[in-house]
């Protein structure tokens, strides 16, 4: 599997409440072409480079990266950690036909995360083409283990040891995907949020297989005011960690939510913190910042 660090172009500027303070520049891209398991005319190639482009020009982040994988690029958000004490690194995924800047969810958890000791790096995953129905994204799952895999190896490069993942909605089970599919733990912990078992997608994905298989420990979140399917399907989700004799398997509900946690971003970014912190301890670093 090929992986390929892209330059990045950075320029200072004020960012009211982050320490370090950045503006990102960077060249538009062209997305190269390659042969995917998924045609070519499933992917919506388009639809992603202008999103990202619109994202290096606006995004707030310390560093905007492009990463590659199986001969294709992509971007990615990076924000070091900006606590006095080092924790990791936590892989950000989002849900179908997103970003890695999508305001609801996923731009709270990776701008609040750095507080709190952990570098975000927040990933952009494949979407597919308007035209496709939304079952297709069962194909995309390929290339989404591909871009974790190239965003796990980019945080080892950068001497990232204790790597959590933390995904939204189908980005949860792209991860869980990624977990099934290494044999060596290179994710430390998933954060699993809004979780269901997206029977719709093609090729079927058999979500409670895949928690009853791994072995890390996991964070099932979702919402009490969440999709039907996240609540219903809470109980087989616990029965199959149950299963699996994954001992740290946790599952939590968090009441008022819905599957987007629209206005309950704080408690949503606490619980997360409060966990990794537990089950991704790591081994914490002192960071000297001159003062």
């Amino acid at each position: 599997m090929a992986v390929v660090l892209v330059a990045v172009n950075m320029l200072r500027f004020n960012r009211g409440y982050m320490r370090h303070k950045y503006q990102i520049s960077v060249i538009f891209f062209i997305l190269l072409t390659s042969a995917w398991s998924v045609s070519a005319d499933k992917l919506d190639r388009d639809r992603e480079k202008e999103v990202t482009d619109k994202l290096a020009e606006e995004a707030e982040a310390t560093e905007i990266v492009w990463l590659g994988a199986n001969d294709e690029e992509f971007m990615a958000l990076l924000n070091d950690q900006t606590d006095d004490i080092a924790k990791g690194a936590a892989i950000i995924l989002h849900g179908m036909g997103a970003h890695p800047d999508w305001p609801q969810t996923i731009s709270p958890i990776r701008l609040a995360l750095p507080d709190y000791g952990w570098t975000t790096l927040s990933i952009q995953l494949p979407v597919i083409a308007p035209e496709n129905k939304v079952e297709d994204y069962g194909n995309t799952l390929e290339q989404a283990v591909a871009r974790i895999e190239a965003a796990v190896a980019f945080l080892r490069e950068r001497k990232y040891l204790n790597i959590v993942a933390v995904g939204h909605s189908f980005g949860a089970a792209s991860a869980l995907s990624f977990l099934e599919k290494t044999d060596e733990r290179k994710i430390m912990a998933l954060v699993a949020i809004g979780l269901q078992d997206y029977a719709f997608v093609k090729p079927t994905l058999d979500l409670l297989g895949l928690i009853e298989k791994s072995k890390v420990p996991i964070l099932d979140i979702y919402g009490s005011r969440d999709f039907r399917e996240a609540i219903d399907q809470a109980a087989d989700r616990r029965l199959a960690a149950k299963i699996g004799s994954n001992e740290e398997y946790a599952q939590l509900e968090i009441v008022g939510a819905n599957h987007y946690f629209n206005k309950v971003e704080e408690v949503l970014i606490k619980r997360i913190r409060g966990w990794l912190d537990i089950a991704a301890p790591g081994v914490s670093i002192v960071v000297n910042k001159g003062r």
